[in-house]
């Protein structure tokens, strides 16, 4: 008879196997892949972006939109701040980068991260069964009383569901936690995948492949309407964009099977009308100059053809022959490079997952059930996500240790 069960090894189950036994609890984590943390390990192309300086609960959570404020107990009783001494003190070295990401200092990066939360679970106790798909979790007498694993059934007390979304389905993550809750009594989101590439038909992309494009804002055109806008980098990949603004960008809910576009905004500070005017006065100053290398003192070289080749204007045009119809249209492009005939990749290339568990029956202040008593959820797996800068990785740590302490309490009271 095992205490606590947690379905999943991943961040939020680790962390809440961990912190379960750390509390005295006999612990068992029950993961389907052959090893623990498949997903933790590309997290960030293997680099890992553990958490972010951001101290102030409020606006950390509100990161996460609408259903932010469900996360207050878990990210106020184990911040940002926290999750950094927590790794330290397991002999993790952190550094920040640009100011506010936290990153593992060590070249290992997510495979450090992986084996602190090991030893952490090792050390207090938690057994591991591997290769183990849970088909369900059972109950009498409204208790759960255990798990099934193929033909084989475990008793527990408490069971914490932490086995994550849909996204990059390969690692382990493919929605078995939905299914799992829904037969429990719960209601699940309709999940889709975010934080994912966009793609485009247009040729002139892949001449760009591997440019990046700093501090740009990028818009969101679904059906001819404006839908959002994120303001952050981006790379230029083979067959679109990708990178922190691509992935922003994707969070909110618009129709993928509508004729979209994307605009890249290369002076976000500037109003358009502001670029039109610095350009006609560089015109008038260097009006000998032909017109090309005045845009090559506001553009990467690199970028430079393209601005002629999507506003029409012609690039060897002298300044002095710029008509002010011309400069419209270059300061046009310049504050909104269009790729059209976007899509946008599935879950098999998402970072995150939106939708999942409905937050409406599970009780923030403990992680728990309200439908059901013993039940537990951490991280992925619910109906909340946030935008890069390792706000969903310090959600599930939070999630997963408030999850292990709660269940790990109701189990010595079993």
């Amino acid at each position: 008879m095992y205490d606590v069960i947690v379905i999943g090894g991943g961040a939020a189950g680790l962390m809440a196997a961990g912190f379960a036994a750390k509390e005295g609890a006999k612990v068992l984590v029950a993961e389907k892949m052959v090893t623990c943390g498949r997903k933790l390990l590309i997290s960030g192309s293997g680099r890992c972006n553990i958490t972010n300086t951001l101290k102030d609960t409020k606006q950390f959570v509100s990161k996460f939109g609408k259903n932010g404020k469900f996360l207050y107990q878990a990210v106020n009783s184990f911040t940002t701040s926290d999750v950094v001494t927590f790794f330290n003190s397991k002999g993790l070295k952190t550094t920040v980068e640009k100011g506010f990401k936290v990153f593992p200092a060590g070249e290992a990066g997510s495979a450090d991260v992986l084996r602190v939360l090991m030893n952490f679970c090792v050390s207090n106790g938690v057994e591991f069964l591997p290769s183990s798909p849970v088909t369900a979790v059972n109950v009498s007498d409204g208790h759960i009383v255990s798990i099934t694993i193929g033909s084989r059934e475990i008793k527990c007390r408490a069971v914490v569901i932490a086995c994550g979304g849909k996204s990059y389905p390969a690692t382990g993550s493919s929605g078995d936690g939905y299914t799992l809750a829904a037969a429990l009594g719960h209601t699940i989101v309709e999940p889709r995948p975010v934080l994912v590439p966009a793609y485009s038909d247009d040729e002139w992309i892949k001449e760009l492949r591997g440019v990046s494009l700093r501090d740009i804002r990028l818009t969101l055109v679904s059906g001819g309407k404006k839908i959002a806008e994120a303001d952050g980098d981006l790379v230029f990949t083979d067959r679109g964009v990708s990178g922190p603004a691509v992935y922003d960008i994707t969070r909110y809910e618009f129709d993928r099977r509508a004729e979209n576009r994307l605009l890249i905004d290369l002076f976000p500070a500037k109003r358009v009308e502001e670029l039109d005017a610095e350009l006609e006065q560089a015109a008038r100053i260097n009006n000998k100059k032909q017109i090309k290398n005045i845009i090559d003192e506001y553009v990467m070289s690199s970028l430079v053809p393209f601005v002629f080749q999507l506003s029409g204007v012609d690039a060897v045009l002298k300044a002095s022959n710029l008509s002010k119809k011309d400069r419209n249209r270059l300061a046009a492009v310049m504050k909104g490079l269009p790729l059209t005939g976007v899509t946008f990749g599935g879950f098999e290339r998402a970072v995150v997952t939106a939708g999942g568990v409905s937050l409406k029956k599970i009780d923030g202040r403990t992680m728990s059930s309200v439908v059901l008593e013993g039940l537990y959820f951490a991280g992925e797996v619910m109906d909340i996500d946030a935008p890069t800068g390792g706000y969903n990785l310090q959600m599930c740590w939070s999630t997963g240790r408030l999850a292990g302490i709660s269940c790990a309490e109701y189990a010595k009271k079993r």
